[in-house]
């Protein structure tokens, strides 16, 4: 627990660092040359800053307003897109794994190159592919499935969140299926077999969850990656998210607050999984 402690810790504090010294870097460059000068004076005028954020405004049509809460709406909005599609992906992903792995072997042959095509698929077309749908259906039948964009108090979430879990449920499916098949391949599931144990039981109760730590490290990679796909999200769909929040106030400051608010939440996340990731580990090797 002390050395899980103490590297989180340390990652943690890195990682604060590394977001302070990206925030300031629009400073560094002065047309085609670099001005050491007055990114360090950015920089200094930011850590104090980020100390005091209830001291925060920003300005919209010559009004000055608070900074907090103002964007913790945005911020909410856009972490419920984000982890709402990581979880719906994740899981979908392990179930149809494990149903393709009780699949006979060219069936599991062809979605295997079913799914490493669609992965080329773009970002964009996917979610044009699904606001084109809901319209198509609401023009055939009168009947709004989804709301398919951002309109006065009505905010779209599960057209988003669909859009923005489809290509990572394909990756993660694909990944985790190559998982499974690798770990089917260990003693332990031939021994399992010879004891009269059912081939899915021991998919369920063996196999799936001696990979999971795998598949956790492979999770992380790809919410990162969802994070660009959030931006694609939020421009298609009109959402005021933290992102075009961000983006329609550029200065440092907000740049550096909204990556930290963005950072802090993925990595308590991520620290709690790879905790319960690595008891299991222990307890399976003291077993």
């Amino acid at each position: 627990m002390g050395s899980f402690t103490y590297r989180t810790g340390v990652k943690f504090i890195l990682s604060l660092i590394g977001i302070f010294l990206i925030g300031s870097l629009p400073a560094l460059f002065n047309g085609v040359h670099l001005d050491f000068g007055s990114y360090f004076s950015q920089l200094t005028a930011i850590i104090p800053d980020i100390v005091r954020p209830w001291e925060w405004t920003y300005t919209i049509e010559g009004i000055s307003r608070s900074l907090f809460p103002k964007i913790l709406d945005p911020w909410a909005y856009s972490m419920t897109l984000l982890f709402g599609s990581f979880f719906i992906a994740f899981l979908a992903a392990i179930v149809f794994a494990y149903v393709t792995l009780l699949l006979p072997r060219k069936l599991i042959d062809g979605t295997k190159f079913i799914l490493f095509s669609l992965e080329s698929l773009p970002d964009v077309l996917v979610i044009a592919i699904f606001q084109i749908a809901v319209i198509w259906m609401y023009q055939k039948t009168g009947i709004l499935m989804f709301y398919i964009a951002e309109y006065g108090d009505h905010q779209p979430y599960t057209l988003p969140i669909i859009a923005l879990s489809i290509l990572p449920t394909i990756f993660m499916y694909r990944i985790f299926i190559l998982d499974l098949e690798e770990e089917s391949e260990q003693p332990y599931v031939e021994l399992a077999k010879a004891k009269g144990l059912k081939h899915y039981a021991v998919l369920l109760k063996h196999i799936l969850r001696n990979a999971i730590m795998g598949i956790f490290l492979h999770s992380k990679f790809i919410l990162w990656i969802m994070l660009s796909n959030l931006l694609v999200v939020e421009y298609i769909f009109a959402i005021s998210g933290l992102i075009q929040f961000m983006i329609s106030l550029p200065t440092p400051q907000i740049f550096t607050i909204g990556i930290i608010l963005l950072f802090v939440p993925i990595f308590i996340i991520m620290s709690i999984g790879q905790f319960i990731i690595e008891k299991v580990a222990v307890q399976k090797v003291v077993l």
